[in-house]
């Protein structure tokens, strides 16, 4: 089975299908996207909101709104308008170029009000819309879901580490280095020890923060891998587990099940894990 490999959204991404005659469209499908959606382009349609305050903008409107529902899914444990406060700690620009930031003033938490009404987005207040933590869930599934619909039998989409598959079982590496068999659904993984860096006066920090304090979470977990029926699903919960830990046992309703290190090193298994890993 042939596969398409390429850099987008600030990581590497890997897809394969059959008949694998559908994979030609997918780089241009997620860099497009990645142009549009992107924090750090001063053109992307994100940064034109952020600075404009009011933009009409479909693709950017269905982001922003599934980003909106999951802040109220998670009892805002996920929180999409925080972009204001991880640029003021040092996360301005790809992560790759990240260098010690300069002390700055932290804007607000907590300050942010965003008003959808159909493709239009009103910003009212101080602060910044960050998708990050969806975006690449999302378009993991846009594009599952297209080759999907162009008749592709077995898929498997990795938009770095956050995937979407059908037609397996396909075996996924586990961060435990073990591996599982995933036949039809979704897995991301999210962790304070990948993307971190160090601020003007080496203190460590992290891109996930807690919406309550507007600092990087401190919630006692390194990482933790979700599987779920979406990508989307399975990104955000990963990263609002991080974050709460407490939403754990809620697993079983979303038909999502996760695995957890806590800082101190150890794994397990929420309690809703169905089978084992």
């Amino acid at each position: 089975m042939n596969a398409i490999a390429f850099h987008a959204m600030g990581t590497a991404w890997w897809a394969t299908c059959e008949p694998a005659g559908l994979l030609a469209a997918v780089e241009g499908w997620v860099t497009a996207w990645d142009t549009h959606l992107s924090r750090f382009r001063s053109d992307s349609a994100l940064s034109r909101l952020n600075r404009e305050r009011t933009l009409e903008d479909p693709l950017l409107a269905e982001l922003v709104g599934a980003a909106l529902a999951a802040r109220t899914a998670t009892d805002g444990a996920f929180d999409p308008t925080l972009g204001a406060r991880l640029a003021a700690l040092g996360y301005d620009r790809d992560f790759a170029r990240i260098r010690r930031p300069a002390v700055r003033v932290l804007p607000p938490v907590g300050a942010l009000d965003v008003h959808l009404e159909g493709h239009r987005i009103h910003l009212d207040g101080p602060g910044e819309i960050d998708l990050g933590g969806i975006a690449k869930g999302w378009a993991v599934d846009r594009v599952f879901d297209r080759l999907v619909a162009s008749g592709a039998s077995a898929v498997l989409v990795d938009g770095g580490g956050d995937l979407r598959v059908r037609g397996g079982p396909w075996p996924i590496g586990t961060p435990d280095g073990g591996a599982i068999d995933l036949t039809d659904g979704a897995l991301a993984t999210s962790s304070v020890e990948r993307r971190s860096w160090v601020d003007a006066t080496g203190d460590p920090l992290h891109h996930l923060l807690d919406p309550a304090t507007g600092l990087p979470a401190r919630g006692g977990l390194a990482e933790v891998s979700v599987a779920a029926p979406t990508a989307v699903l399975a990104d955000v919960l990963a990263e609002a587990i991080l974050v709460r830990p407490a939403l754990l046992p809620c697993l079983g309703p979303l038909a999502a099940r996760a695995r957890v290190r806590a800082a101190g090193g150890g794994w397990w298994e929420s309690e809703d894990w169905g089978t084992p890993w």
